[in-house]
């Protein structure tokens, strides 16, 4: 089965159906809900990043930082994925055909593979070397809002 098929038979399920006879109340709202999952991930990220490039926050500790705002990173990934399914399933031909949601995807996949390896490791020492916390907050900054980008790219296309 081809990936095209795999989507359409997404988008025409069952659930498929339910979700898209919701109305685009509903879908505005999944989009919310979606936005604000992405805000409770780059707020903490955007915190513990400028602290890796030396701004503000140098009074806490870079792993006590970390440990304070994962949950939030937890929470805001939960929201994403549930109202990005949400936003997803009754449209699933559409998303095939767009370029943009594949590069989404692409970035997701990298980003949150440096998320849980290299910023991990990163972050869990005090102080970590100078042009490593540099290039890992400046590779994080960079790849978390290029999927923000391409996600709004998505509506455009």
């Amino acid at each position: 089965m081809s990936t095209e098929a795999i989507f359409n038979s997404i988008q025409h399920s069952a659930i498929g159906d339910s979700i898209g006879a919701a109305g685009s109340l509903a879908g505005a709202i999944s989009q919310l809900v979606h936005i604000a999952g992405f805000l409770l991930i780059l707020s903490p990220v955007v915190l513990v990043n400028l602290r890796l490039l030396g701004f503000g926050l140098k009074k806490q500790s870079l792993p006590g930082l970390i440990k304070a705002t994962t949950p939030q990173i937890w929470y805001g990934l939960a929201l994403l994925l549930l109202s990005g399914l949400y936003t997803f399933i009754p449209s699933a031909n559409i998303y095939y055909h767009n370029p943009a949601f594949w590069i989404k995807f692409a970035l997701l996949a990298i980003v949150l593979v440096i998320q849980f390896t290299l910023f991990r490791q990163v972050t869990s020492v005090e102080h970590p070397k100078r042009s490593v916390a540099i290039l890992t907050a400046t590779t994080s900054l960079v790849l978390w809002f290029s999927v923000a980008l391409a996600g709004r790219i998505i509506g455009f296309i």
